[in-house]
C-alpha cells in the first residue's frame, strides 16, 4: 500500500511524456499523492500554499515570464526599436554604454534592474 503513493511520479512522467502544462501536472501529482497518503484537500493546499510562500524567489521568476510576454505582445519591443532607429547618433555600443551607466546608478541606489536577463533583454538586445 505504500507503494500507491508513489503515484505522483507516474502522473508527472505521464503528463511530461503527453506535454501537458507542466504547472497542471505538478499540481495535479500533489494534490493525488496527497490524497491517497491520507490528507485532506485543506491540508495539501495548506502544504502547497506554505511552499509557494516560502520560495518567493520561483514566484519571481513566475511572474517575471507573464510580464515579458505583455511586453511582446503590446510591441514594446517594436516600439522601442522605431525609436531608436529615429536617433541617428546612438551606436550599438553607446546604447550598451547608457544601459550600463543606469544600472550602475541604480545600483548604488540599491535598486536591482539587470536581475532578470529574461526581462532585460528582450528590451536592450533589439535596440542594438
Amino acid at each position: 500500500m505504500e507503494w500507491l503513493k508513489l503515484i505522483g511520479i507516474i502522473i508527472i512522467i505521464l503528463g511530461f511524456l503527453l506535454k501537458i502544462d507542466t504547472i497542471a501536472v505538478i499540481l495535479i501529482a500533489a494534490v493525488v499523492t496527497g490524497l491517497v497518503s491520507g490528507l485532506d484537500l485543506y491540508a495539501i493546499l495548506d502544504t502547497l500554499g506554505k511552499a509557494f510562500v516560502d520560495n518567493r524567489l520561483v514566484t519571481l521568476f513566475i511572474l517575471t515570464l507573464p510580464m515579458v510576454g505583455l511586453i511582446e505582445r503590446f510591441g514594446l519591443k517594436k516600439q522601442a526599436s522605431n525609436m531608436i532607429g529615429k536617433v541617428k547618433q546612438v551606436t550599438s555600443g553607446r546604447l550598451l554604454t547608457i544601459y550600463l551607466i543606469i544600472r550602475e546608478l541604480a545600483g548604488v541606489a540599491s535598486i536591482r534592474i539587470g536581475g532578470h536577463p529574461q526581462f532585460v533583454r528582450p528590451l536592450i538586445n533589439p535596440m542594438v
